[in-house]
């Protein structure tokens, strides 16, 4: 018993210290790739710290959680965006940094040595949480159900660190409306990367076969020509789809491509 506690402590311990590396230390440097070289050993320890747990479904969990979301926030803050940017001490950074939870406005914490109940009490009472999931069961397209409806947390995190500075690169090459398409694919593309990565840790590091990427790129390239439907139909004037229908079409092809490219295989 007391080696299990012991191999649990030991790698919330190094979590723990390497965020305060990054908090205390990157904050010193300069905003951009220097602060990214300097946070690499914290990056890298993201990439491992699942490995230190034997349930797969726990790995699962601790890769979306640190290995993915953590380390897109942490690469935000490296450029001074993100929820991390907003921190002010390390109680903050750790907690926004870990769980899925944004700081209240107009709340303060005032940290002492002692802990108490009252004090735990207002520290929690100044996170809440994030909302991950806003009714995806109501869904009216493709892009109303991976944008604002599923999994609020990932689809954020990826528009800030994806899909807007592929976006803002890509605008002045090929136009606004191009540099959006590629820009949607990309990030599809990489969720579906960090999701075949999830598999991994829970399949103990069994070889990717990529039905989970294929899945996300499908979607990608489906929200293309469903954004190029909507269009051709405002052109031509065509009476909108009731949105009954267009719920009941859009779970449906969810429900089909996810028991295709990832039910099935797994």
């Amino acid at each position: 018993m007391e080696d299990e506690t012991q191999n649990l402590c030991n790698p919330i311990a190094l979590l723990l210290s390497s965020l305060g590396y990054s908090y205390v230390l990157a904050t010193y440097m300069t905003k951009g790739l220097t602060r990214v070289l300097f946070l690499l050993p914290t990056f890298y320890l993201l990439t491992i710290f699942p490995w230190y747990f034997t349930s797969s479904l726990l790995r699962g969990v601790l890769s979306f959680f640190i290995t993915w979301i953590t380390s897109f926030k942490l690469l935000l803050f490296c450029f001074n965006q993100g929820p991390l940017a907003a921190c002010k001490n390390y109680i903050d950074f750790v907690a926004i940094a870990i769980f899925p939870l944004k700081i209240q406005e107009n709340t303060h914490l005032h940290l002492t040595l002692s802990l108490s109940f009252k004090t735990l009490s207002s520290i929690m009472a100044r996170y809440e949480l994030v909302t991950l999931f806003n009714k995806p069961y109501l869904a009216t397209s493709l892009q109303d159900f991976w944008g604002r409806r599923w999994n609020r947390l990932s689809s954020n995190i990826l528009r800030q660190t994806i899909y807007e500075p592929t976006q803002n690169v890509l605008v002045g090459f090929v136009g606004v409306g191009k540099a959006r398409i590629l820009a949607m694919i990309t990030t599809l593309v990489i969720s579906g990367i960090m999701h075949e990565l999830m598999f991994y840790y829970i399949s103990c590091g069994t070889r990717p076969t990529w039905e989970v990427t294929w899945f996300f790129v499908l979607q990608g390239i489906s929200m293309v020509f469903e954004g190029a439907l909507k269009y051709l139909a405002r052109v031509k004037g065509w009476t909108p789809v009731h949105p009954t229908v267009s719920n009941v079409l859009t779970l449906a092809f969810v429900s089909f491509t996810f028991s295709c490219f990832l039910v099935l295989p797994v």
